[in-house]
């Protein structure tokens, strides 16, 4: 993976000291009173901030990136009805393809139904259980997602765990495809819709729990905050990444918000605001 450049100011990190190795304090590595850990300087930190500063696992930072056209070139949503065509699950594939093109034309007008977006996503699985469905998003995460990752993206999250920040995914994608992809990325975790499933472990064809769209994502992260918080383990900074201005409100709760590949309206926003703007469509994985 090649990594992208990174400023000079820097925010330390936290590296465990080998039981025999004899630890020098210098101004740039130090002990965490509260975790024993060694404090090093990684690639990331605020542009104001120019002081040596450890982050102990306590308090991590927490950085939440967007899936689709933010670490993923594409949509994963629209790849996995192709998926789902192709295993022969869609009786009529032209008109359920056709409601797919015309829920994509409303989400980026800002009007899309997510609830009935969700339900006709969740229609051809209905009565399939989870571990057969399991099965063919391994293989869609493998075949059709992993070769069009953003190169920029994931080397920025891969920067965020060595920075010992945790690390969240969050879609309005289905949690039974952004789970098994943030897992395979080797992020902390992922927020996303959830569907639901009877007693037999098959799908209903309704969602449970919180639609993970607009003021929903929003909803998720701050319940994730409230667990955490619950455990003494508030983060002390929020990093977020999207592409959209669907994620405004997102955007708006973290401390470092970054527009990625935007959208017209969101670019506009972020430029009169000055967010980072990146474009990770650059370059992409290869195998």
């Amino acid at each position: 993976m090649t990594r992208t450049s990174s400023s000079s100011a820097a925010r330390p990190r936290a590296l465990s000291a080998a039981p025999d190795v004899e630890i020098c304090r210098t101004p740039l590595a130090d002990l965490c009173a509260d975790c024993d850990a060694v404090t090093l300087l990684p690639p990331l930190s605020p542009p104001e901030e120019g002081h040596v500063r450890h982050h102990c696992a306590l308090d991590a930072p927490l950085a939440v990136f967007d899936l689709d056209d933010t670490l993923l070139d594409g949509d994963c949503t629209g790849m996995w009805m192709r998926w789902m065509v192709a295993c022969g699950w869609i009786k009529d594939v032209d008109a359920f393809m056709a409601i797919g093109e015309r829920h994509q034309v409303q989400y980026h007008a800002g009007t899309l139904d997510i609830h009935e977006h969700t339900g006709h996503l969740l229609s051809p699985l209905v009565g399939r259980h989870r571990d057969e469905v399991r099965r063919e998003v391994d293989d869609f995460v493998e075949e059709m997602v992993m070769p069009r990752l953003l190169e920029g993206g994931i080397a920025r999250l891969a920067e965020h765990g060595e920075a010992g920040h945790r690390t969240l995914i969050i879609s309005a994608s289905m949690h039974h495809l952004v789970g098994p992809i943030a897992s395979r990325l080797t992020a902390d975790g992922a927020l996303a819709t959830h569907p639901a499933f009877d007693e037999q472990g098959c799908f209903t064809g309704a969602t449970s729990g919180i639609v993970t769209f607009r003021e929903g994502k929003l909803a998720a992260l701050d319940d994730w905050l409230a667990g955490a918080e619950r455990i003494h383990r508030t983060p002390q900074s929020l990093w977020g990444y999207s592409d959209s201005h669907n994620d405004l409100p997102l955007l708006e709760r973290v401390d470092f918000p970054h527009a990625t590949q935007p959208d017209a309206p969101l670019r506009q926003l972020a430029e009169a605001r000055g967010w980072p703007v990146v474009d990770w469509r650059l370059s992409r994985l290869s195998d």
